[in-house]
């Protein structure tokens, strides 16, 4: 079975599906993790993101594991590192580039073929998982989205915060990462907390689970 959640960043999409992968026992897979990997190797290594088949070369070595609440990268822990907003803007920006994009879908759509998945992002429901029993599409408006980046670290001003966001949000549009499943169940999550939101997609995915079983 997979269950895919589709929206743009800072909507909850990586805590829910760990919270539902955890509940349903299923592999949680992070699509933007995968993303934050790539940019933070290319970022320590010196990669010149111009010479694509070289950057390529070096990262369909790169091993990720996702254990509870950490993110490995080649066996090193990385779930601090790839939090900072430099991976935040250059992971979004160099995930428009096609040949990168190519290499990530590919590793996305063997893993579904081979586990019980809950997989996150911003093209699951409709070029990874096209035929996934549930999708999800998660939604907030803009400032929301902003004051629950600010609440993560207040320390960063919120202008700074407000300013990354939109060239994210600018670069998943206009770049092609993002794509609305037609067929997902929308939820606007600006005026819900996070545990509402998980328990209205508990009750979806129990509802197909008994439709199946019957």
């Amino acid at each position: 079975m997979v269950i895919t959640i589709d929206g743009l960043g800072v909507n909850g999409k990586s805590t829910l599906a760990k919270r539902i992968s955890n509940k349903l026992n299923f592999k949680n897979f992070n699509t933007g993790a995968i993303y934050r990997c790539i940019a933070l190797q290319i970022i320590e290594n010196k990669l010149d993101i111009n010479k694509i088949e070289q950057v390529l070369n070096y990262i369909r070595g790169m091993e990720v594991d996702f254990e509870s609440d950490k993110i490995y990268l080649n066996k090193r822990d990385v779930t601090t590192k790839i939090r900072t907003e430099q991976i935040s803007v250059f992971s979004t920006k160099w995930a428009t580039i096609p040949k990168i994009k190519e290499f990530v879908r590919s590793f996305q759509k063997d893993f579904i073929e081979k586990n019980d998945t809950v997989m996150e992002g911003r093209d699951i429901g409709t070029r990874i998982a096209p035929s996934a029993e549930v999708k999800f599409y998660l939604y907030s408006d803009f400032e929301t989205r902003v004051k629950r980046l600010w609440n993560q670290n207040k320390k960063i001003n919120i202008e700074e915060i407000r300013e990354n966001l939109k060239i994210r949000d600018d670069l998943d549009i206009n770049g092609g990462n993002f794509v609305k499943p037609k067929d997902a169940i929308e939820i606007d999550s600006t005026n819900y907390t996070l545990d509402e939101v998980y328990q209205i997609m508990i009750n979806e995915i129990n509802k197909v689970i008994k439709h199946n079983l019957n």
